[in-house]
């Protein structure tokens, strides 16, 4: 098992870690999930090294799940997507950057890739026969672009294009464990039966960042939490077990009050709530790989 080194801006002081972490002789210091309470704690922790093992998605293709590594280039046959999986159409002109999402309708191997045409308000958008895209898909766990210009715009019999078939893909894997930038709205079931309003910033398929106005249990307490996402335009309301790792209020800025941050970690997640979690989640994360 390889292992590398952990960054500064990698472990985060009040949160919980996200993968195990050990020192420079391979020994287990920190489990995932413990949070790292103070700086000076973390600068004594990176002075002294910390790594963490390399997964293997990050090293080589794994066939089993269709993965492919950062920076892997491959064929568009060799994503196995399927009809009416969305695909992002982005253009890029003078006036600034415009992105459509547009469903697969098939495509020939070496001549082109059918989408349907994008639409706004319910109408049908005009497009040009050379127009040129970067085309952005996600698929299992990876984000895949490529370039592609509209080869012909057809209309009969409903409004679709042909794109060009690409000579080569670039995929990138979304690394285990990273949190999605949100804005939920959340209800907490804390452990003496009160329930809070909480609002969760970031968002993983193991655990979240939930902030409120005032504390909502402590360590370790056992909470549930609620809140609603949109899966392929569809609301899903999820309830989630979870565990509280960390607590810790921040001090008012501006005049505005403190707040308290809770570092939490899902526990026994129902198969249902998993599945709904982890498509809206790397829905999300392909959003954050498109703007960047």
């Amino acid at each position: 098992m390889s292992f590398v080194r952990i960054s500064n801006g990698e472990v985060e002081v009040g949160r919980p870690v996200l993968w195990p972490l050990y020192d420079d002789k391979k020994q287990l210091l920190l489990a995932r999930g413990v949070v790292v309470e103070t700086e000076s704690q973390k600068k004594a922790l990176m002075e002294r090294g910390l790594f963490r093992k390399l997964q293997v998605s990050e090293t080589r293709a794994n066939p089993e799940s269709g993965e492919k590594p950062a920076g892997d280039n491959c064929s568009f046959d060799e994503i196995k997507l399927d009809i009416g999986d969305t695909l992002q159409l982005q253009t890029q002109s003078d006036t600034g950057q415009a992105r459509y999402y547009v469903k697969l309708i098939g495509y020939l191997k070496g001549k082109s890739v059918l989408v349907t045409t994008p639409t706004q308000d319910g109408k049908v958008l005009l497009m040009r026969e050379g127009q040129a895209f970067v085309v952005r898909l996600f698929s299992g766990k990876s984000v895949f672009a490529f370039g592609a210009t509209i080869h012909k715009v057809a209309n009969v019999p409903f409004p679709h294009l042909h794109l060009t078939y690409p000579s080569q893909v670039r995929g990138l894997v979304v690394r285990r464990g990273a949190r999605a930038r949100v804005n939920l709205i959340a209800a907490v079931s804390s452990p003496d039966g009160r329930s809070h309003a909480a609002t969760i910033v970031d968002l993983s398929t193991g655990g979240a960042m939930l902030v409120a106005k005032s504390p909502m249990g402590i360590k370790d307490d056992r909470i549930s939490i609620k809140f609603r996402v949109v899966v392929s335009e569809v609301e899903q309301y999820l309830t989630i077990p979870a565990v509280l790792r960390s607590v810790h209020a921040t001090t008012a800025q501006d005049g505005e009050p403190p707040q308290v941050h809770h570092g939490v970690q899902f526990d026994d997640l129902p198969h249902a709530e998993q599945v709904v979690l982890s498509a809206f989640v790397y829905r999300i994360l392909f959003e954050e790989t498109a703007e960047g």
